[in-house]
């Protein structure tokens, strides 16, 4: 499985593939990272939380997920860009319900998504050519 953070996978060919093969896949798209590509501190974490937001897209739940990839892409913010930041959402969200030991608060998630700024992401991801997407 080829995985493009750039590109939208079929969803159908994404849901049919294994846990495994889809974490293997994002891995692979951050070896070697982009350049310009904020420093891993642990690569299958994430890669995890890419297949955490590409998880949430292909199978069109929460529906804000979608809503708020497409707004901060709107807004000038590659494909990547706009799953990592969606990325970090979802994994403060986690954090949060390790750390109170809470169920997940999908009304919480969804209004953090809903206030992303995409002027306070930073735009660094690239591709192999150097350039800015």
């Amino acid at each position: 499985m080829h995985y493009d953070p750039n590109r939208d996978p079929d969803p159908r060919e994404w849901l049919q593939r294994s846990d495994a093969e889809r974490l293997d896949a994002c891995a692979r798209a951050h070896h070697p990272l982009p350049r310009r590509h904020p420093p891993l501190g642990n690569p299958r974490l994430h890669a995890a939380l890419h297949v955490t937001v590409e998880q949430q897209l292909a199978g069109d739940a929460p529906p804000e997920v979608r809503k708020t990839l497409s707004r901060l892409m709107r807004a000038g913010l590659s494909r990547h860009e706009a799953i990592h930041a969606v990325g970090d959402v979802a994994a403060l969200a986690l954090a949060k319900v390790v750390k109170t030991r809470q169920p997940f608060d999908a009304e919480a998630y969804a209004e953090a998504l809903r206030a992303l700024d995409p002027n306070a992401i930073p735009r660094v991801a690239d591709n192999d050519d150097g350039n800015l997407v």
